[in-house]
This record gives C-alpha cells, sequence and structure tokens, in this order.
C-alpha cells in the first residue's frame, strides 16, 4: 500500500487524505518535548493523528507540503556548535519513521508551517527500519519515495549554531501506534545544559498567600510535585498547600512556578528552602540535574498597601471642591486617582473642582510597584441653587395670574417682584390681580430671588401679558399686504377657547383654510397663491374654558387688495 501511494506522488504531499487535528501534549510545535542530549528519550505508542502541512525544501519543486502525520516534537538549545547525530530505532523495524529539523531561533513554534526557511534537514524516505541524522549519510534531505527503491532513511549530519534554538519533528507513517526511541551521540555539538539549576528568588504575592519562585533555567514540570513538598520554609507553622508550575498545562517544563501556602504570611523575612520531596528528589531539569538539597533564597512579606483615603468637602456658590488625600508608607510610591471631574491626578493629594453639582464618584488605585489595592467613595454635593418658577403667560381681564414654585436647593430665604410694585417672600406668592387696562396689553417682568444656607443667591425672570380683552372676535376684514397691520385673519383673543376649530371658506364652497390653534393665522394665499379679494365666509367652533359652555359661530369677512 506505501509503495503504490508513493509512486503515485507520495502521501505526504499537498492533496493527501488527513486526519484528525493533533492534540496531545508533544504532538504541536508549542508544546514540544524538550530534550537533552544525554538521555535517550522513549516513546511507547504514538496516537493517530495529523492534518497540517510541513514545507520541505528540496523536495517536489521549490517547497513541497508533507503532512504532519502521527507526529511527535522535540525542543533543544544549542549549547556548543557543531554537528547533530541522532538515532530514531522503531519498536518495529518494519514501521516508516520520518524526521525534520527547523531553526526556530526568534520565531514562534508554529512558524514551522509556514516559513520555509527554518528548514535545517530531513529525511521524508518511504524506507523501512532505522532512520536519523550521520556524518556518513550523504545528502541533507531525502524526499518521500517508494519503500522499493530503498533511498536512504539517514541524511547527513546538520550543523547547529550554539545559542540557537531547534526543532525536531519525527512523524510516523506507519499508520500504527508502535513507538520508537530516540537518542543522540556521535555529533561534535552540544545539546546539554551543563548549568546546575538553583532557585534565582522568591516574591510574596500581594495576598500574603502566594509565593512566585523563579529558576535560573527551565526544569521538569513532572519533578514538582502538586502539595509543593520540594520546599519547606524557615519559619514555624508556615505550610505549603499546593505548588503549581507555569506552562505545565501546555508544556513539560517550567522557569517559574508558584507556592501557596495554607494560610497567609506574617509580616517578615524568610527563607524557602529546596529538599527532596515526596517523589524522592528536588527539582530536575531534562538531563536530570537537580537543586541542591538545602539550598535557600530569601523573600520578604510586607506590610499590605492601602488605598484608603479621606476627603474634605469645600462648598461654593458656583463652584465646589472635594480635596483628597493618602496616607501612604508602606512603599507606596503610585497614586492614581479618577476624582470624576475628567483629570486623572498621580499625587498622594488631590483635589477636583465642580461646577456641576451632585453625586460624585471617588476612586483611587494606589502601588507599590508590584502590588496595587483600589478604594472608592461617592459624595454627594448637595448644595446646587437655582432658582425657576412657572406663571401664567397671559392674564385675561378679572383673572388672577397664578404663580409654581420651581426653584431647588436648600433654601432660605425667597423675594419675588410681581412687576406692578408688589413684593412677596413667601415660598409661592397668592394669586395675583394685575390691574386692567381696557385700550391695551400690558406686560409685567416677574423676578424671583431665592438664597440658600451658604449665602449664595439665584435669579430666575419671567414675563406676564395682561390683556385687555379676553373676547373671542373674528375680523370683518383684513388685509394682507405684508405692512405689518392687519395682515392676518383668525379669531382675536380665543386664550380661554379650548377644542378650536376654525375654518375659512371661498364663495364657491371651497375649504380654503383651517386650524385648531388659534395662533395659527390665514396670510390669503391658497398654496402660496395670492387670493383675489372678495368676501371668505368663516366657521368658528369653541368650548369656553371657564364656563364649559360650548359656541359654533358663523360670519363672513372681506379680503381687501
Amino acid at each position: 500500500m506505501r509503495a503504490l501511494i508513493l509512486f503515485l506522488f507520495s502521501s505526504f504531499l499537498a492533496g493527501s487524505v488527513l486526519g484528525q487535528a493533533c492534540s496531545t501534549l508533544g504532538q504541536t510545535p508549542s508544546s514540544a518535548f524538550p530534550v537533552c542530549g544525554t538521555t535517550d528519550f522513549v516513546q511507547a505508542t504514538v496516537p493517530i493523528c495529523g492534518t497540517r502541512l510541513v514545507p520541505v525544501p528540496g523536495c517536489g519543486g521549490t517547497n513541497a507540503l508533507y503532512m504532519d502525520k502521527n507526529p511527535y516534537w522535540y525542543k533543544f538549545t544549542c549549547y556548543r556548535s557543531g554537528t547533530l547525530d541522532f538515532l530514531i530505532t522503531p519498536n518495529d523495524l518494519g514501521d516508516d519513521y520520518d524526521w525534520q529539523l527547523f531553526d526556530v531561533t526568534n520565531h514562534d513554534p508554529n512558524d514551522v508551517f509556514t516559513v520555509p526557511g527554518l528548514f535545517v534537514s530531513g529525511n521524508w524516505s518511504g524506507s523501512y527500519g532505522l532512520t536519523g541524522a550521520a556524518d556518513s549519510a550523504n545528502s541533507n534531505i531525502q524526499c518521500a519515495s517508494n519503500p522499493l527503491s530503498n533511498v536512504p532513511t539517514f541524511s547527513h549530519s546538520p550543523a547547529l549554531i550554539a545559542g540557537h534554538n531547534y526543532l525536531l519533528i519525527v512523524s510516523h507513517f506507519t499508520q500504527s501506534q508502535s513507538g520508537y526511541t530516540l537518542s543522540f551521540g556521535g555529533g561534535t555539538a552540544s545539546i546539554t545544559d551543563t548549568l546546575n539549576p538553583k532557585i534565582l528568588s522568591a516574591s510574596m504575592g500581594c495576598d500574603h498567600r502566594t509565593l512566585t519562585v523563579r529558576l535560573n533555567k527551565s526544569m521538569t514540570c513532572a519533578s514538582l510535585t502538586n502539595i509543593g513538598s520540594d520546599f519547606s520554609v524557615s519559619a514555624a507553622g508556615l505550610t505549603i498547600g499546593s505548588a503549581a508550575g507555569f506552562g505545565c498545562k501546555t508544556g513539560f517544563d517550567m522557569d517559574s512556578l508558584q507556592l501557596l501556602f495554607n494560610q497567609s504570611v506574617p509580616v517578615g523575612t524568610y527563607s524557602l528552602l529546596a529538599q527532596d520531596g515526596t517523589d524522592g528528589n528536588t527539582l530536575l531539569d531534562n538531563c536530570g540535574l537537580s537543586i541542591t538539597v538545602g539550598s535557600s533564597v530569601s523573600f520578604f512579606a510586607t506590610d499590605s498597601i492601602s488605598a484608603q483615603f479621606s476627603y474634605q468637602v469645600l462648598l461654593g456658590c458656583k463652584i465646589d471642591t472635594i480635596q483628597v488625600s493618602n496616607p501612604g508608607g508602606h512603599g507606596i510610591n503610585s497614586w492614581k486617582w479618577d476624582l470624576d471631574d475628567g483629570i486623572t491626578k498621580s499625587t498622594a493629594n488631590a483635589e477636583g473642582t465642580y461646577a456641576q453639582f451632585g453625586n460624585k464618584k471617588l476612586q483611587l488605585v494606589v502601588s507599590d510597584g508590584i502590588c496595587r489595592d483600589t478604594a472608592k467613595a461617592q459624595v454627594d454635593l448637595d448644595n446646587e441653587l437655582k432658582a425657576a418658577f412657572e406663571a401664567s403667560a397671559y392674564v385675561c381681564p378679572a383673572d388672577k395670574a397664578s404663580f409654581n414654585n420651581m426653584s431647588i436647593g436648600n433654601i432660605v430665604s425667597w423675594s419675588w417682584n410681581l412687576g406692578d410694585g408688589s413684593i412677596d417672600y413667601k415660598i409661592t406668592p397668592s394669586d395675583h390681580q394685575y390691574p386692567n387696562n381696557p385700550l391695551a396689553d400690558k406686560t409685567y417682568d416677574v423676578t424671583l430671588v431665592v438664597r440658600d444656607s451658604l449665602g449664595c443667591q439665584d435669579t430666575a425672570r419671567q414675563t406676564i401679558v395682561d390683556l385687555h380683552s379676553c373676547a373671542i372676535a373674528v375680523p370683518n376684514a383684513f388685509t394682507p399686504n405684508g405692512d405689518g397691520v392687519n395682515d392676518y385673519l383668525y379669531p382675536l383673543n380665543a386664550y380661554k377657547a379650548k377644542n378650536l376649530e376654525f375654518r375659512v371658506y371661498n364663495r364657491y364652497g371651497q375649504l380654503v383654510f383651517e386650524t385648531q390653534d388659534w395662533t395659527r393665522r390665514w396670510d390669503g394665499t391658497i398654496g402660496g397663491m395670492a387670493q383675489d379679494a372678495g368676501t371668505f365666509v368663516w366657521t368658528l367652533q369653541y368650548t369656553d374654558g371657564d364656563t364649559g359652555r360650548h359656541f359654533a359661530l358663523k360670519g363672513t369677512t372681506v379680503l381687501i387688495r
């Protein structure tokens, strides 16, 4: 079957049938196994998967695309430049294993699927049995092939560069889950980190229970017990409840971890010590080197920082001020105030100013460079003062003007000037009778001055028209010539009319104007066209607002040009 597929361009090439996506740890570039040059890596089984295509320069054109069929990925760093030899030994020598090496220095691991230039060497030969890299091989790439062709399964030892990072894919073409052993040796490069592992630092979290521990190199997640038994603290009564390595949920190694204490750690200086855990060892690196038992690092638990603040409210007539203050201390070196005035302040003491009164939300965030704390408060600036009132806009003869005080604030005094010499100091004046002039309307300016407990004041004004007549009448003639005198036809003085309907008809009985708003007037035109001089009939219906009596009137008016 393999021979037939390879004869027809090889199942690795783009367009081959893809399987299910790889999701097991180690089967994706970002979750690659870290390997050490001194240790054999044994994979007992290989889960079946593969959906992504890997560019292979030098095979089938500029860049062939071979599938990541049943892969495992491995990562390592070169510590001494030279050549790399390795051997892949299938558990079943009748299986076909393939591989490719990438230089991923300064790249995202997943770039191996899209950046052909990361290719270093590889062997995708269709031949069965052992495969790998050896100095005796002639080519740095063997392409997909028919197994009967006996294409070499070894490629020439790739040259590695010190300080560079590499990814190796080992792809299992045979549709089985039989595994293999990966071993390194024989080349001149070194991929073994000889740096002795140790605890680099430890820092207490702001919750006084979480300790973050940083290591000087990557260590295996498997060597960390989940109860934190690899560590102890030089303080009676302090116990570690759990431990977790950063990145261990998605990978195999960690350069930092987090310990959670069973209780809050009091203020003080402590030592974190490495010890053999319940698994019989301290933390181990990928080559089996361990942190020395008894080695330690100091950490501090300091006073908690607090963003609690005090404030003082200074009320004014037009502008209010809120002064705020945080005492600082405990290493606080950053203040961020939001005083609901649109301006951020960054000092321990600050103030906000407000021309608009009402509820103000205050917030402070403080930090010592590591921990943060937030405090909030709400202040009601309730000293808004606003004079306002409603009054009768028009007053008919024998009627009285009425007033409705709508002022707001902590008012202690009211002063009304009703415009005709009358003064009133009540909250709301009584209904007021203005002297009637039977010949013409008269206007009165009414003012209200209010004062609050702070001595602030505000003034409101309104005009009242005392009408000389409220008798409804329709003129018997009008002259719409634009001279400002008698230019419109409408029911005069209909201040008290309710449910009013006014209509105008020409001599043919055609409706030329109608309204239910008595202040809307007819200008002697229809559709913008001036009407000829002549007599027009009008009808007027309304209900008297005082008596409730209904009127239905009819008459004529002469339009004069």
